[in-house]
């Protein structure tokens, strides 16, 4: 008999109207993902299906890459690519499904920038299809769902917040997801009783993977971070998937830039940057790659970046969709990955006070992109000074 009363007698978590609402229809279509090595464990996550296709009766599933990752941290001295960890494409992929049968997942493509995967899984019923938001707001309230072991749904309460300065170098098109602490107190304490009577602690799993979603039940991101909620917005998923779907892949132009938007630093910088440049808006150069384009037509640290191709851009999330928007137009004028683009950068160089639009030349890749910086000397009438402090400005 289904434990349709006392199994769930004490919610874990109170859930507002609300939420009720938009949390029933999204989870509909979440679900659980385990991966092996032989018959080693390697990692967990949640997915969530965005095909079906009737015909084949296979759907097509869409999660964080620390499926197939491993679980240690490559030593130093043995990084590939400057990748911090092994990958394992063919790892054993389990896909839990909602009516407590499994069965097996066959990875389709990972994009390592993102750090997403799709895979490919056998299933004769229709599945429910997510549902995407075009945008995230900073601030915005927001739910993380995700799965126990048994399957039961799990709901943390938040908001989204940013902070491009905590971000490394390898997310910084990421957003963050913030319990609310309200919640987070009474989740712990109901899961430290005593659950069904029978005196067994059930552990939080929370996963890489897990959607979060908005007051109307559609996803505005899917976590890649589970320690820290940093999470994939939306704006950037869905078009990742609109390349996967239509091309096959999902590459990018390789700027060979790190960036941080001038209106996340912090006020005072901010402030100095605006009173003694008058510019309020736009992305602060952090990193130059090493032989770059950026670097050969003199883009350096510290300068500000207002406009790509014409379209100003605020943020780094803004540049990635930029980014994979001209990477779109490329494929639709018939090229392939293997094309160059030209790109425009409108740049304000700090060293000496003037506006220059540079045009560069670069590879598109669906590799991850990695910016090892030149060193440059920085010096003027103040000083030395570190990135991004207000010293900076006039400087090299």
């Amino acid at each position: 008999m289904l434990p349709t009363c006392q199994y769930f007698q004490t919610p874990l978590v109170s859930v507002p109207d609300a939420g009720r609402k938009a949390v029933l229809p999204a989870a509909r279509s979440l679900i659980r993902l385990s991966s092996s090595l032989g018959r080693q464990p390697l990692a967990r996550s949640a997915g969530l299906w965005i095909d079906w296709d009737e015909g084949s009766g296979a759907g097509i599933v869409l999660t964080s890459a620390h499926l197939i990752r491993a679980k240690e941290a490559l030593p130093k001295d043995y990084r590939m690519l400057k990748d911090r960890h092994l990958y394992h494409p063919g790892a054993q992929v389990t896909v839990h499904l909602l009516d407590d049968t499994t069965t097996e997942g066959r990875l389709l493509y990972h994009q390592e920038h993102y750090d997403v995967a799709f895979f490919k899984v056998a299933v004769d019923r229709r599945v429910q299809l997510t549902s995407f938001a075009d945008t995230v707001n900073i601030g915005q309230k927001a739910l993380r769902l995700g799965r126990e072991e048994n399957l039961n749904l799990r709901i943390t309460h938040g908001k989204v917040k940013l902070d491009e300065a905590e971000l490394g170098e390898r997310h910084h098109h990421n957003m963050y997801f913030y319990p609310d602490e309200k919640y987070e107190e009474e989740e712990t304490e109901e899961r430290q009783r005593k659950w069904r009577g029978k005196g067994v602690y059930i552990p939080r799993c929370d996963d890489d993977g897990e959607p979060v979603i908005d007051f109307d039940g559609k996803v505005v991101g899917i976590i890649n971070c589970s320690e820290s909620g940093s999470f994939v917005p939306s704006s950037i998923l869905n078009n990742c998937m609109y390349l996967w779907r239509n091309f096959g892949c999902i590459p990018r132009p390789h700027l060979g830039l790190q960036c941080e938007a001038l209106k996340f630093l912090d006020p005072i910088h901010a402030e100095y940057i605006w009173r003694k440049l008058n510019i309020d808006d736009g992305l602060v150069v952090k990193e130059v790659s090493i032989g770059s384009q950026a670097e050969k037509v003199g883009i350096r640290v510290g300068d500000i970046i207002e406009c790509i191709d014409g379209e100003r851009i605020s943020t780094t999330i803004e540049l990635e969709n930029k980014l994979l928007s001209i990477c779109m137009g490329t494929f639709d004028r018939g090229n392939d990955i293997n094309a160059k683009v030209d790109v425009s950068v409108r740049v304000f160089h700090t060293a000496n006070h003037v506006w220059r639009t540079k045009q560069l030349t670069v590879n598109l890749s669906d590799r991850r992109e990695v910016v090892e910086g030149a060193y440059y000397p920085i010096t003027n009438e103040e000083g030395c000074s570190a990135l991004v402090s207000p010293d900076q400005v006039n400087s090299d």
